[in-house]
């Protein structure tokens, strides 16, 4: 699949290229003067069942540069590349995707329906509805739990990709950006998407550090938290599985939590903590 970076509209002086998040596909893109917070900025494409298929560097340094954000394209380009496309980590997103956990959920009802009716007959159970019933419950009960674990392990702080994005998030957070990295399913091809999201981090710094100091931390700290899970709260807020916002986030009138909210609830468990 060819690499993919949605363009559209005409340019503007003073004006910042913006992504709509309701329609990646075909004309998403729109020119305002001043991006909000979490507004997603760029979202790149590739097709992760093509070993040799990688994210076009080129054009999405390009891209930035017209967004008016000057960042030295090779030391970023060379951390996405040796941090999220390594063959190891591509193979992980691949069977880590929501689309490969579907199929192998419903594997996981065939067979256990399968065992657990074989069972009954064998104990001479298996020959009345009722015992189709029950062993219909028990598979779809213990099928959804399998599917809300695998949720609540979705939720939390990937090592092997948002960790693997915070050398990058540290470059350009500078720059009012976070990235966040996506796999979805797009008929037979599972697809990367490498999201640039807009983020002023001022204000969650400021919040954040007066939470640590109040918690015995630094300053230093507070800055290496936001980099650190700036790459899930990209990854969740994208995919809308954010919870909703408590009161103070820093995201105006928007109804999920800002990046220290996330943090504050999610890693020092100071709120009411969610998705555990």
């Amino acid at each position: 699949m060819a690499q993919k970076s949605q363009t559209g509209g005409t340019e503007k002086k003073e004006s910042s290229l913006l992504y709509c998040k309701g329609d990646f596909k075909e004309g998403a893109l729109q020119w305002v003067t001043e991006p909000p917070q979490g507004r997603v900025l760029l979202v790149l494409s590739m097709d992760n069942t093509c070993p040799t298929s990688s994210f076009d560097m080129d054009l999405c340094a390009e891209k930035l540069q017209s967004l008016g954000v000057q960042v030295p394209a090779d030391p970023w380009k060379r951390l996405i590349q040796e941090g999220v496309l390594r063959p190891e980590v591509r193979r992980y997103l691949f069977y880590s995707s929501r689309g490969f956990q579907i199929a192998m959920a419903v594997v996981f009802y065939i067979s256990l329906w399968t065992n657990l009716y074989s069972t009954l007959q064998l104990c001479s159970l298996g020959h009345s509805w009722g015992a189709g019933v029950l062993v219909t419950l028990v598979a779809l009960a213990l099928t959804a739990l399998v599917i809300l674990v695998i949720d609540c392990h979705q939720r939390k702080l990937n090592v092997n990709t948002d960790v693997r994005l915070a050398a990058v998030n540290e470059i350009f957070i500078e720059h009012n950006i976070i990235l966040g990295i996506t796999n979805v399913l797009d008929g037979p091809h599972n697809v990367l998407q490498l999201w640039f999201v807009h983020f002023s981090p001022e204000r969650c710094l400021q919040a954040l550090s007066a939470h640590i100091t109040h918690l015995q931390g630094t300053q230093a700290m507070a800055q290496q938290l936001l980099v650190i899970f700036s790459g899930c709260y990209v990854r969740l807020l994208v995919t809308g599985r954010l919870p909703r916002a408590g009161p103070g986030t820093h995201l105006g009138h928007s109804s999920v939590p800002c990046l220290c909210q996330f943090i504050q609830t999610t890693v020092l468990h100071t709120h009411h903590s969610w998705g555990r």
